[in-house]
């Protein structure tokens, strides 16, 4: 029995299948880490305000209020907190940092929720992923 040789077309056809392969995990990995991203709500009154995405290498500040009643909000590489209020009882910013569903952050004197969930569609779950 002879060797098999791989011709200059076989070699064009695994090169093919194999970039078609390596395009379709990474396609898939694109697809897949949205669901698994982390989002910021911001309530003021009940209100959305503002939605922050919670990314590693990434730096927001959001300040809510004005001169007096204001709540100063942080999101740093993946996580956020309430950086300084000056409200009486200083419950948001003993809380510290947050990162994960469903962890929240609640300001009782001026109404402010800050709440961490998963930017997932709702028709995914854990099974599905």
């Amino acid at each position: 029995m002879g060797t098999m040789r791989l011709t200059k077309a076989d070699k064009w056809l695994i090169g093919g299948l194999l970039a078609a392969a390596a395009g379709g995990i990474g396609l898939n990995l694109a697809l897949l880490s949205p669901a698994g991203a982390q989002e910021a709500q911001v309530y003021k009154e009940g209100r959305l305000v503002q939605t922050i995405r919670l990314r590693p290498g990434y730096h927001e500040e959001l300040r809510l209020g004005g001169a007096e009643r204001y709540n100063l909000i942080v999101a740093d590489n993946g996580r956020v907190r309430v950086a300084e209020a000056d409200c009486p009882d200083q419950v948001c910013v003993r809380t510290g940092w947050v990162q994960a569903a469903p962890q929240q952050i609640v300001c009782l004197p001026y109404r402010v929720v800050i709440k961490v969930v998963s930017s997932a569609p709702a028709d995914v779950d854990g099974i599905t992923k």
